[in-house]
């Protein structure tokens, strides 16, 4: 009796605790509405033709029905491959097709015969199809004429016929049992979970035509869209949990869920193992930033995230009150420039926070949080009000700014979680913003079509950070060592171990006005060969003596992609300038010594057409400072002169290595800066007999 009532109270407890991780909603039961629901439900149509203002889109959206039914829809009879091989690998171009056996670049007319190239087409032509299907189901719904319907009928019973025969295959060439991570129409789960959502809004526009019969709803909810959606349920796992793919897998169960009545599809997007809840836990941030660290990745993880919070709020689960879904739309304002531009992190493209008002509409729509209509273009809406200096301590990135409009400035550097299968070797890395532009910045991933994505993006030498002997960083997660935003300054000292095992290295960033002080040192066991890398757009000029180069940096790991080369030996003091006409210039003072050679040229930007000048200094030492002031006034008044006070501490002076000591000359006077470089704050360090803890920033007027 007494193990009975202990076993009770076991499960009693158990309960209690699912109740408090996963919400009261999980118990209650769906409530799936009446068809249509997913895109819009017959309240929202009739909203819409009755709306003067959407009487355009509304034409436009019959029109483009119209012009569908003027051709037969085109349904490949063979599986598709990875769609990124329908480029030319020469130039990134997208192939033209001439036949759907003969493909030809558009740029540098080369011509593609092979399978993987047809088959790449094929799965272009299946995208198609499926935004076909939806745009004349769309029409249907707006017009209730059956001749939108009928075409998307038959296309959907022949997929469900084909579906079957297709055979197992992933962009790797592994087929059958084999291709685990792979799919049947599509080479890779991720796909056929994207096109089944698309498939799934379709069916629900149509679902009350009368070109359906009961035999083919059957045909179409379980050999179609409940087939696809559990067989990427039953090899999801090959894939990972923690990735973009999972939420997409999870949007696909949500949807075709809602589409079909299936309570136990839609119970697994959210409740499942690897569903939303999940996720929430595992792959966000505490900072409200998809794991990735991209920006580009985690709009379209939300994208996904956003179906699935759509079709389960029309079957009555609403999540509108959790603060961890709130703040996948909260985050990446944090992360944004002064003028909206997100910097290109990891494998991301050029992005803005504009780009993104349908997400934030969407947020407006279901948070009924007004702060979204901001982000959202919504007319009348607040400007955005400047953001502050933040650690966002979950994401591992430091952004550190100062001024507003025209005289803003923002330094960002990544220090921490390295973003798992789309992150770069790219610890401590800086980007930078002033002058109402980006200075320094990260290449992204250009395309993953074209070889330079891995030996120019996945390198370390693309980065703005330190290379050691010319080999690319490990995967490292760094720390933030030190953060400050107070009135005179901010600051962040940063560190990573693990990027180079047996190396530390230590970025110490301090903005103040339109002064950037950047402090990097590196410290190992024995001598190395360090280069420090800066990449801007603009032209990069210098008083320094630079002769050409006549062999390349390296072979490898990214060196071979640097070209125009220019070097000379550095000097106490060397003055750089990055312009952009007509953008005011940015001076860049850096302190060096005899023992670094200094190199120039061109790198690649966010493109294979984008050239991009470098700076790098190199030295070979055990250890090192690379000592770098940014002045971004515009006409390089904020800086007249630059050297370096001893820093001591109780009357003996210490290393460079341990702390750094400033003086800093302008018109207006001289700045005194002293910045304690070790990771445990020393007590007693002075520059010029001012003693200070971490950090002294002191004018002296003149």
């Amino acid at each position: 009796m007494k193990t009975s009532w202990s076993l009770f109270l076991l499960m009693a407890c158990l309960f209690l605790l699912c109740l408090c991780a996963f919400g009261a909603d999980e118990i209650v039961p769906p409530v799936f509405p009446a068809h249509p629901c997913l895109a819009y439900t017959a309240d929202e149509l009739a909203q819409w033709k009755a709306d003067p203002g959407r009487q355009e889109e509304m034409k436009q959206a019959i029109a483009r029905g119209d012009a569908l039914l003027a051709h037969d829809l085109v349904i490949p009879q063979k599986e598709g491959q990875w769609i990124f091989y329908y480029s030319c690998p020469k130039d990134d171009a997208q192939l033209v097709a001439e036949t759907p056996e003969r493909h030809v670049c558009p740029n540098c007319k080369a011509v593609y015969t092979d399978e993987r190239t047809c088959a790449a087409y094929r799965t272009l032509l299946f995208y198609q199809l499926d935004n076909n299907c939806m745009a004349l189901a769309t029409s249907y719904a707006l017009t209730g004429n059956e001749r939108y319907a009928a075409p998307v009928r038959s296309a959907m019973l022949e997929l469900a016929r084909l579906y079957p025969t297709f055979e197992r295959h992933d962009r790797w060439g592994r087929r059958g049992m084999m291709a685990v991570v792979g799919g049947r129409r599509y080479c890779q789960l991720l796909d056929e979970a994207v096109g089944d959502i698309t498939l799934a809004r379709a069916y629900d526009l149509i679902y009350t035509s009368t070109a359906l019969t009961a035999e083919d709803h059957k045909t179409i909810e379980e050999k179609l869209l409940g087939s696809i959606a559990w067989e990427i349920h039953r090899y999801q796992s090959f894939a990972g949990s923690k990735n973009n793919h999972q939420t997409w897998f999870n949007a696909c169960y949500a949807v075709v869920g809602v589409a079909t009545g299936d309570e136990k599809l839609l119970r697994e997007s959210i409740y499942g193992a690897n569903g939303l809840r999940w996720q929430l836990v595992n792959s966000v941030t505490s900072d409200g930033i998809w794991y990735e660290g991209t920006m580009a990745y985690h709009f379209y993880a939300l994208q996904a995230i956003m179906d699935t919070l759509g079709a389960a709020k029309r079957a009555g689960w609403d999540l509108s009150k959790d603060a961890v879904v709130k703040s996948l739309w909260l985050g990446p304002i944090q992360l944004a420039y002064p003028n909206g531009q997100f910097p290109v992190i990891h494998d991301s493209d050029p992005v803005s926070l504009g780009g993104y008002q349908v997400a934030y509409r969407w947020a407006l729509d279901y948070f009924h949080d007004p702060v979204f209509a901001i982000y959202a273009g919504e007319k009348g809406a607040a400007t955005p009000a400047p953001l502050s200096s933040a650690n966002l301590t979950g994401i591992g990135l430091a952004a550190l700014r100062r001024g507003v409009d025209k005289d803003a400035v923002c330094a960002m550097i990544d220090y921490g979680q390295h973003g798992d299968h789309h992150g770069h070797p790219d610890k401590l890395n800086l980007v930078l913003y002033g002058l109402g532009r980006e200075l320094l910045l990260d290449p992204g991933r250009i395309s993953y079509s074209v070889p330079e994505y891995n030996t120019w993006c996945r390198t370390t030498v693309a980065h703005n950070t330190v290379v050691v002997d010319q080999n690319d960083q490990k995967p490292d997660t760094g720390r933030c060592l030190y953060f400050t935003d107070n009135a005179d300054y901010c600051a962040t000292f940063t560190a990573s171990d693990g990027a180079y095992p047996g190396i530390a290295l230590r970025r110490f960033m301090l903005l103040t006005g339109s002064l950037l002080i950047d402090v990097y040192t590196v410290k190992g066991n024995q001598p190395a060969q360090y280069d420090w890398l800066a990449h801007g757009h603009g032209v990069l000029e210098t008083a320094l003596p630079l002769q050409a180069r006549a062999t390349p940096l390296g072979a490898e790991n990214g060196y071979q992609h640097l070209t125009q080369l220019k070097e000379g030996s550095g000097q106490a003091q060397t003055i750089f300038t990055l312009s952009n006409p007509p953008g005011l210039p940015c001076k860049i003072w850096c302190l060096g010594d005899e023992n670094t050679t200094v190199v120039t040229g061109i790198g690649i930007g966010y493109n294979l057409a984008d050239k991009v000048p470098f700076l790098l200094r190199r030295r070979t030492a055990a250890a090192t400072t690379f000592v770098t002031v940014y002045d971004l006034s515009g006409d390089g008044s904020a800086i007249t002169g630059l050297e370096s006070v001893p820093v001591k501490l109780k009357d003996k002076q210490v290393t460079e290595m341990d702390a750094i000591g400033l003086r800093i000359h302008s018109a207006k006077g001289t700045l005194l800066v002293g910045l304690d470089l070790r990771e445990k704050i020393e007590k007693g360090l002075s520059v010029n007999g001012v003693t200070f803890e971490r950090c002294l920033v002191k004018s002296e007027k003149k």
